[in-house]
């Protein structure tokens, strides 16, 4: 795998010569690992290196002292993480004087893996399946755990199962209809619901399906902006009717026309990049898109790789983790911990999980995983300290491969904390996602998400009246909008989406560029959107008033913003000092869209695009200030 993964040595530059730097004090102390000539009797010198983290980390907490840091040195090669993650605990703590690193030595490659090689082989042709098909007996490798497919309700990601990749790729997981070489997902659709538990549709071709027992669906079953996973109890070729089992219900009830595809069946295996696996026999098929000696198969094993918690003072530094089918590093309760370039890939659900305080989240870079990205959290919000967490350069893209919304490239949470100088493309529904106070959003770079949903935010927040003083500058937003045909409620997706009456953002001197919807304020209240650009978006800023409508319940006297302000004694220091528009807010048109400004930006539209929704009549009536407002093309 070594000499198969990406080198991104290049971009860790920075990160590596300070690695190196440290490493070379002379109050330092130093351990060195090889995974491949190594051996844990030695005494982890250069020349005779321990050969596990596990070694090491004994020896790091016997090492640590008052006048320098430890600095575990990884030798270049692979290593494994399939049974168990390196967990690291307030034991394995660092301290200001005396940090603890783990990094790549010398700009050596240094691969985390939590799956197992196929070797080509043992693979050998699958002609009973079709020609282009191979087999390999996971179960002579010692493989009997593939896991299993569940449902997933909103929100949540549960992909803790066996995965395919291919030459550091994800595989797709056999299915009808294909994946087109562009990428872009075919789909069927639901054209009758019979019950709650019996769909049908047309099913062409589903003669040929064998053994269906093994059949699921995966669709947006009532709208377009919520995917699940079904179980197919029984089907019916003869009408084309499929029964879902009650364990794995439709999100949300079916609809008449929803899209979804069918999965997990071996007589899907008809395309380059698909794989099935016989759970009850262990046999894993595939159908290369290359020659198989060309290249090397992984199969993800391990949960995860790291597990820390409760500690101080830690560096990872320029590492390729990969193959995890949970969250591949998770670092809880932790604080001034560095991680820098770190490219955390193909992973089952997330790369990486973090909270706490102080820590710094640097040039990462993550593909491919089945779920989101990267979340942060950090800081306390009833009594508004901050978490002080940065994350920034970091790259996230194509994400969301196997639960398709509510996994952004980047969750967040929290108060006081940084996103900078971060790149998020490729995502079928948000790129940002999460509630908190006085963060701030900077100089980050969102491309193409949204693309396969509708009524969602490339950047999106809501429901609350306690989530407030988020800043959001100096950013790029481009091409948000939908690829796919929107066949449930009407299309719409937002740049920036305050939703149901969030408030109290700061949104200027950003760029938006290709959007549906530049900045769309869902009855909020406060918020100030001044001195951004917006070029050829259908309409750039939108403004309702849902808290006088089908919202009013949540916004009145007594109502869930109340219960949620109380909760963090808004009238009280200190959320009386920070955020005094709120003490009296019960008697100032609380549900009114008051006091949003929108001034001082530019556009440039045509054709039937507008800048703003609203009317002046509505503007003056809901005391808002849109002005000097110019276009410029």
């Amino acid at each position: 795998m070594a000499d198969k993964m990406v080198d991104t040595t290049s971009t860790r530059t920075i990160g590596l010569y300070l690695f190196i730097l440290l490493a070379g004090a002379t109050s330092d102390v130093q351990y060195f690992v090889d995974p491949s000539n190594g051996a844990d009797s030695n005494p982890g010198t250069m020349e005779r290196p321990f050969q596990s983290l596990q070694k090491a980390q004994d020896a790091v907490r016997t090492a640590k002292n008052s006048s320098g840091g430890v600095n575990v040195m990884l030798r270049k090669g692979n290593y494994d993480f399939t049974a168990t993650p390196l967990t690291l605990t307030s034991e394995d703590s660092g301290s200001e004087k005396s940090p603890i690193r783990y990094g790549a030595y010398n700009g050596e490659i240094v691969n985390f893996l939590a799956g197992k090689l196929i070797p080509s082989s043992v693979f050998e042709a699958a002609s009973e399946i079709g020609p282009n098909v191979y087999k390999a007996n996971l179960k002579s490798l010692n493989m009997t755990n593939y896991g299993n497919l569940t449902s997933g309700e909103l929100g949540t990601c549960s992909n803790e199962k066996m995965e395919l990749f291919y030459n550091d790729e994800p595989m797709i997981l056999a299915r009808h209809p294909n994946i087109l070489s562009s990428g872009m997902w075919q789909w069927m659709s639901v054209e009758k619901v019979i019950n709650p538990t019996t769909i049908q549709f047309n099913c062409s071709g589903a003669e040929n399906w064998k053994n269906v027992s093994t059949l699921w669906l995966h669709g947006y079953w009532k709208f377009d902006w919520a995917d699940n996973y079904v179980h197919v109890m029984k089907f019916d070729v003869n009408n084309c009717t499929a029964q879902i089992d009650p364990a794995t219900p439709f999100l949300y009830n079916a609809m008449a026309k929803a899209r979804f595809y069918a999965l997990n069946l071996i007589d899907f295996l008809d395309s380059p990049s698909e794989y099935y696996i016989n759970r009850d026999e262990g046999v894993l098929y595939f159908y290369p898109p290359t020659p198989l000696q060309s290249g090397q198969a992984y199969v993800s094993v391990g949960k995860s790789v790291l597990s820390v918690s409760d500690l101080s003072y830690l560096t990872f530094d320029s590492l390729n983790v990969r193959y995890a089918r949970g969250t591949a590093l998770s670092f809880s309760n932790v604080s001034h911990v560095h991680l820098n370039g770190l490219d955390i890939s193909d992973n089952g659900e997330t790369s990486l999980s973090i909270s706490g305080l102080n820590n710094i989240i640097n040039n990462i870079t993550v593909r491919g995983n089945g779920c989101g990205g990267i979340h942060v959290s950090g800081g306390d919000q009833k009594s508004l300290s901050p978490g002080n967490n940065t994350m920034r350069n970091c790259r996230v893209t194509h994400w969301g491969r196997w639960k398709r919304t509510y996994q952004p490239a980047l969750g967040w949470s929290g108060v006081g904390n940084t996103y900078t100088e971060n790149y998020f493309s490729g995502g079928p529904h948000a790129a940002i996602l999460g509630g908190g106070n006085n963060c701030v959003f900077s100089y980050n770079h969102v491309d193409h998400v949204c693309y396969e949903v509708s009524d969602s935010g490339a950047f999106y927040t809501g429901r609350n009246w306690i989530d407030r003083g988020n800043v959001i500058a100096n950013n790029t937003f481009s091409n948000i909008t939908w690829d796919e045909t929107i066949v449930l409620g009407s299309p719409s997706i937002q740049a920036i989406y305050l939703d149901d009456q969030m408030s109290g953002y700061s949104i200027y001197n950003n760029m938006f560029v290709n959007c549906h919807c530049g900045s769309f304020i869902g009855g909020g209240r406060r918020n100030q959107v001044f001195n951004n650009t917006y070029i050829n978006c259908t309409l750039d800023v939108h403004i309702d008033d849902r808290g006088l409508t089908w919202q009013k319940d949540d916004c009145k006297p007594g109502g869930t913003f109340e219960q949620q302000l109380k909760g963090v004694n808004y009238q009280e220091p200190p959320w009386s000092t920070q955020y005094p528009e709120l003490v009296h807010i019960f008697d100032d048109h609380p549900c009114v869209p008051v006091y949003n400004v929108v001034e001082n930006n530019t556009y440039c539209n045509h054709g039937t695009s507008k800048f703003i929704d609203a009317s002046d009549a509505q503007v003056k009536g809901w005391m808002d200030s849109v002005e000097n407002n110019v276009q410029k093309c």
